[in-house]
């Protein structure tokens, strides 16, 4: 060797920290290759390089525009991989429900981590939600495909491996049963009328399905889906019209009631019982203003909400939205009501006041009669007679 030479080394003695560790995550989706956890071309490169050789590479894709970046300042890549080896060894330890919970925090942080969605959808799979597991590696073949990633014939493969297994369930609006304003949720979560009636896969297990239309009584009902591939059709009743207020109604069905108030004669009696009448028409007057504040109040604040991120300037609301615009429509219509009512009831008072007889020898008679009157549009109050 020639003075001064340094000495070759071989090409390959370099560790296979990253390698090694990669190799041991087997998706038990399928048992028959594996190699499924095992980095692909673009990681090992990666593990070359890594000065960091004994932990796990997330493998960042290729950044695209919208699509966050942990490598940048200010991104979670520590945060990300932390939370990846603490769920491996959860995993290990067969708690599986928190792995997967740490998995999704993760996830969160950087949906673009390719290993670490692939161990999410292991996890998923494991606790049998093999619908949330097929999303998941269907949603990491399209991430690392649009940046070249060859795991994405690896996350695809898994995907198609669960196709199979998936439990369906459709949602059928029959002809005739979409009333106006027909909302369906599975869940909680606000089906698209484009999603009626296809079968969509969903987790086994009990599954709640509610509808509701403007002026029409709300449906319900839970489900059990088996798993391994079973198919269950749900249909959507019409939904049955909502009566109108018990209150209003009995108001309009009856005539008008009239209320005499006739003090010829009535005596220092008969002027002590009207004027308690009157207080007490007058307690109940107050008591429909300050429901009608509280009302309108709440109506303000349900308003406000809506505002906030779930409805815009043009009154395009989300499911959140449209939720808190209709509390506030009726929170609005009861202040209005008791408003009303509450009016129209110290209006009476007064009248009862004023028309009260003396407790001795007092002026001449009065006679007024006061005519009220509720109905799905108000409430109406109408005074008349001789002073």
């Amino acid at each position: 060797m020639r003075r001064g030479a340094l000495p070759k080394v071989p090409c390959c003695s370099r560790p296979r920290g990253l390698a090694s560790a990669l190799a041991a995550l087997s998706l038990s989706l399928a048992p028959a290759s594996g190699q499924a956890g095992e980095p692909g071309p673009a990681q090992s490169e990666t593990a070359q390089t890594s000065p960091n050789l004994g932990q796990p590479n997330l493998g960042q894709p290729k950044p695209n525009p919208g699509q966050p970046n942990p490598g940048q300042p200010g991104g979670h890549k520590e945060q990300v991989l932390a939370l990846y080896q603490a769920a491996t060894r959860l995993l290990e330890a067969g708690r599986i429900a928190e792995a997967c919970a740490m998995l999704e925090q993760g996830r969160t942080l950087d949906p673009t981590a390719l290993n670490l969605l692939l161990r999410l959808g292991e996890c998923l799979a494991r606790t049998g939600k093999t619908a949330g597991a097929w999303n998941v590696f269907s949603e990491t073949a399209a991430i690392a495909k649009s940046a070249g990633d060859p795991r994405a014939a690896r996350a695809a493969a898994l995907a198609a491996a669960l196709e199979p297994r998936l439990s369906r369930m459709a949602i059928a609006v029959p002809p005739g049963s979409a009333a106006p304003g027909l909302e369906i949720r599975r869940n909680g979560v606000l089906l698209l009328p484009s999603q009626w009636g296809q079968a969509l896969p969903v987790d086994p297990g009990t599954h709640t399905v509610e509808a509701k239309a403007p002026g029409r009584k709300r449906w319900s009902v839970v489900r059990a889906v088996p798993p391994d591939g079973a198919a269950v059709v749900i249909d959507v009743p019409l939904l049955q019209q909502e009566p109108p207020p018990r209150a209003l109604t009995a108001a309009t069905k009856g005539p008008t009631p009239v209320l005499p108030l006739d003090d010829r004669g009535g005596g220092a009696g008969a002027g002590r019982a009207q004027r308690l009448i009157a207080l007490a028409t007058g307690g109940a007057g107050l008591v429909g203003l300050g429901l009608g504040a509280v009302f309108g109040a709440e109506a303000i604040a349900r308003r406000d909400a809506s505002n906030r991120g779930h409805c815009d300037a043009r009154s395009r609301c989300d499911a959140v939205g449209v939720a808190l615009r209709e509390d506030a429509q009726k929170a609005g219509t009861a202040s209005t009501i008791a408003f009303s009512t509450g009016t129209a009831a110290l209006l009476a008072a007064g009248l009862l006041l004023w028309t009260a007889p003396p407790s001795a020898a007092g002026p001449p008679s009065r006679r007024a009669i006061a005519a009220a009157a509720a109905g799905p549009g108000g409430f109406s109050l109408v005074v008349g007679g001789r002073y």
